[in-house]
């Protein structure tokens, strides 16, 4: 993103209901020139500054620009933080926390000593050790002030300071952790929050996986998503992180081959999910990431009949919240569903997806999943019967290999089969497929290959 796409971006990732929030708050004064602004930029598909500038060439604001936008920015920042005001905890806080410093510069200290009291126990309740380390630090100052020689209360809020940014430090380390799990050894004391017990037993979880204590590292998930759902005020606090755990263990079962868990875990996760109204890009991506999970199942068990289905509630959530749906995404559903269509042999559906992708593909996409989509190309039209275009294809994906690699064995083999049963049309494909298959087993298919794309089910399927 450019610097000066940047209010682009913002208007565009806002809802309906904080548009007419923000339009209604602007003061009179401002309202015209700054709305009409607005509109121009919402109105566009991708900005335009040169448009912008020829549109409004007779006001003018045009010639203050950027600062014009820059201020437009704040304005629409400021009605966000109004609308949101009650959005999550940290958000209440935050405003506790501005309005304490107000009312400190105005002398107000008892009036002051009532709102920390408040938010002090909001946030221990809600285990927010990094403001609660700003309110403890505002109940400090406000106590010097109102008793400049009580220095044994001095030192407990200090001392209850300590404790509070032992907790944020722990908290950090463990992020660390949980980076390069195999490099770092924690202690086995409990944690107080549950913030940071997550990430403990995440850690913990992680190493088992690494030294293959797979029954171990399940029941270590399970018993973390046991204990988020025994505290459901943190719980909806901190919804976000409750849906990662459960899209871990989601990740483990599916892993693991346990898909009848796995679905049954997925419909309950999906039914806390829709009951969510807060709605934050962190949840976005959650819900992403178990839809590539739930696809995953659908590739694994082949005979599933609501293929169909979970595409279309795939792309009615993207469509509905398009703003906050990166790009990757959207390129690995539109793979995922190609994969999935050629698995069910609905190859024009397949064939579909794969030309939505080279349509709308970018340099700056994963080359992995552009590879493998030619590749897929290449078996749809192989099965479709389209002689002519497959020869082009297969010459066209020998280039593309060869500017990041050198070919491997068994794409020589592939590649070589699909040239050699396309010109004979006297072979028996049967058989050519069945000495394939033999082929292969000298030279095998990679794991990591084969889970971007089933070269062997396609095979035994033409056996």
């Amino acid at each position: 993103m450019k610097k000066n796409e940047e209010l682009f971006y913002l208007i565009k990732s806002l809802s309906k209901s904080e548009k007419r929030y923000f339009k209604l708050s602007m003061p009179a004064s401002d309202a015209t020139e700054y709305l009409i602004l607005f509109n121009a930029i919402e109105a566009q598909k991708k900005y335009d500054e040169a448009a912008i500038k020829t549109l409004f060439k007779d006001k003018a604001f045009v010639n203050q620009l950027t600062t014009i936008k820059n201020y437009l920015k704040l304005r629409i920042l400021q009605s966000l933080r109004n609308y949101h005001a009650k959005a999550s905890k940290n958000a209440e806080l935050m405003d506790i926390v501005r309005n304490v410093e107000i009312l400190y510069r105005k002398g107000l200290y008892s009036v002051c000593e009532s709102e920390l009291k408040r938010a002090e126990k909001k946030a221990y309740n809600f285990q927010q050790n990094i403001i609660l380390f700003y309110i403890q630090d505002w109940k400090r100052k406000v106590h010097q002030a109102l008793y400049p020689q009580d220095f044994d209360t001095f030192m407990t809020i200090v001392n209850q300071q300590k404790n509070t940014l032992a907790s944020a430090n722990e908290y950090v380390r463990l992020l660390s952790a949980n980076v390069d799990p195999a490099s770092f050894s924690l202690s086995h004391k409990k944690s107080a929050t549950l913030q940071n017990r997550t990430l403990k037993i995440l850690h913990k979880y992680r190493k088992q996986l690494l030294a293959e204590h797979s029954d171990k590292a399940k029941h270590t998930l399970e018993e973390l998503v046991k204990e988020w759902e025994q505290n459901p005020e943190l719980l909806k606090e901190y919804f976000v992180m409750y849906f990662s755990v459960n899209n871990n263990l989601l990740g483990f079962l599916v892993h693991s081959k346990q898909y009848k868990e796995a679905f049954v875990r997925i419909l309950l996760l999906k039914q806390k999910v829709n009951a969510i109204h807060n709605v934050s890009a962190a949840l976005i991506k959650e819900k992403l990431r178990l839809y590539n999970l739930e696809l995953e199942i659908h590739r694994n068990l082949k005979g599933l009949q609501a293929t169909h289905t979970i595409v279309d509630e795939i792309l009615s959530f993207i469509k509905d919240y398009e703003s906050l749906v990166p790009e990757t995404y959207r390129l690995s559903f539109c793979f995922q569903f190609a994969a999935l269509y050629f698995q069910k042999e609905e190859y024009r559906n397949a064939l579909q997806w794969v030309n939505d992708i080279f349509n709308n593909q970018t340099k700056k996409d994963r080359k992995d999943l552009i590879l493998y989509t030619h590749w897929l190309n290449l078996l749809i039209h192989y099965q479709l019967g389209n002689g002519s275009t497959l020869i082009y294809l297969i010459n066209t994906i020998k280039k593309i290999i060869k500017k990041h690699k050198n070919i491997a064995s068994y794409e020589k083999i592939i590649l070589k089969f699909l040239v050699k049963t396309v010109e004979d049309e006297s072979l028996s494909k049967k058989e050519a497929f069945k000495r394939l298959k033999k082929q292969l087993v000298n030279d095998p298919i990679p794991d990591t290959v084969l889970g971007y794309l089933d070269f062997n089910s396609w095979i035994d399927k033409n056996c």
